[in-house]
């Protein structure tokens, strides 16, 4: 009776924990769809499947629906037989999996939590040897036991949960993530903030102590002050990249045009400057790019500064100009993974105050900006 009551006990704690990463690693990836799906890309790139790539927002969906789902019913005790051996199976699938993925190391993380937790690819293998087991007990206490609630309330339940998280997935899909926690969040000043190669030498500022009054004082590379060398002693070169996080050099901002990084153009351009971004310009849907043909031309028409930028896969790459409604707009180039980092959605416009990030929309609702 007694070696009864602690199976119970350690299968319930078992349950918990278990029910606790899902819905944690659920509910991170929900509120960003897209960055699951850019993982789930890498993930086929590196399995050669390419082919399905243009599948990645559904199996993104479906994944982060899945896990958020069974979180809740293993912390709610729904339907406790199918999400055990559900559980179970998913648990052994990610372990394999993660082991591959540590041995061979095709991809940096494993994006089990998304962007809000990042860990090695061994960590994340040690992490499912450890659920692994877990998930067995639960599977092995539930599997004999009546699930009679599994009939109606049960399935009502889980119909509950299964909206409630498809929901959480399409508004972040559709719209933006609620939680902004990318490097390129609003309010974050570009020209200090980011590494940007192209504006190193706006950055760079030189240190002169003033030998007649002992001040310090620092100078541009513009500002020819400092020739005079019977006053000024040369003391130190500074640069707003010493100070820089490490992961504001995760990707160097660009702008391609001609072969060109024309990114300081953006970065140190005065007033406001709307830049309009399409992930995938060729594969835009009708609606998508009227909206943003129709920002375009009104914000021109305004005198607004904007700028059309378009994904490429790498650094380097110019993209031809676009043609919208008879007017010729130049288009830059921009690296993809940049471009999610600064905007979760397959189009939408960032609105730029100088230099520092202002707002942000979807195509849907860029229209608001105006």
């Amino acid at each position: 009776m007694v070696t009864g009551k602690k199976y119970g006990f350690a299968t319930a704690a078992c349950r918990i924990v278990l029910g606790a990463v899902f819905v944690f690693s659920g509910i991170v990836k929900s509120i960003d769809p897209w960055g699951t799906a850019i993982k789930v890309d890498e993930y086929l790139e590196a399995f050669g499947m390419e082919a399905l790539q243009s599948l990645s927002g559904a199996i993104a969906i479906g994944q982060c629906v899945l896990e958020l789902v069974l979180g809740l019913m293993l912390l709610f005790k729904v339907c406790m037989r199918v999400a055990g051996v559900v559980t179970m199976a998913l648990m052994s699938f990610f372990t394999l999996l993660a082991l591959v993925i540590a041995i061979w190391n095709p991809i940096d993380d494993c994006g089990c939590f998304g962007a809000a937790l990042e860990i090695s690819n061994w960590a994340t293998f040690a992490k499912n040897v450890v659920l692994l087991p877990l998930s067995i007990l639960v599977w092995r206490y539930w599997r004999g036991k009546q699930d009679a609630a599994c009939v109606v309330t049960g399935c009502i339940w889980t119909a509950v949960f299964a909206v409630v998280a498809l929901s959480i997935n399409l508004w972040s899909w559709f719209c933006l993530p609620p939680i902004d926690g990318f490097p390129y969040r609003k309010g974050t000043n570009l020209r200090t903030e980011i590494m940007c190669t192209a504006c190193m030498h706006r950055s760079v500022v030189l240190v002169y102590e003033d030998m007649q009054t002992g001040d310090i004082r620092e100078f541009s590379l513009s500002d020819t002050t400092w020739y005079d060398t019977s006053r000024w002693r040369y003391v130190d070169t500074r640069s707003i990249y010493d100070y820089l996080p490490e992961d504001a050099a995760k990707y160097d901002f660009a702008l391609w045009r001609d072969g060109l990084n024309c990114a300081d153009e953006l970065l140190f351009a005065d007033g406001r400057t709307y830049m309009l971004l399409m992930r995938d310009a060729d594969r835009l849907s009708e609606h998508a790019l009227q909206n943003i043909t129709e920002f375009a031309e009104h914000a021109a028409d305004s005198g607004e500064r904007i700028m059309l930028v378009a994904g490429t896969d790498g650094e380097g790459v110019s993209v031809p100009d676009m043609e919208l409604n008879g007017r010729v707009f130049p288009v830059y180039g921009m690296d993809r993974r940049l471009m999610a980092l600064i905007l979760r959605a397959d189009a939408g416009v960032v609105e730029i105050m100088d230099g520092v990030v202002a707002d942000k929309r979807p195509w849907r609702s860029m229209d608001d900006l105006l």
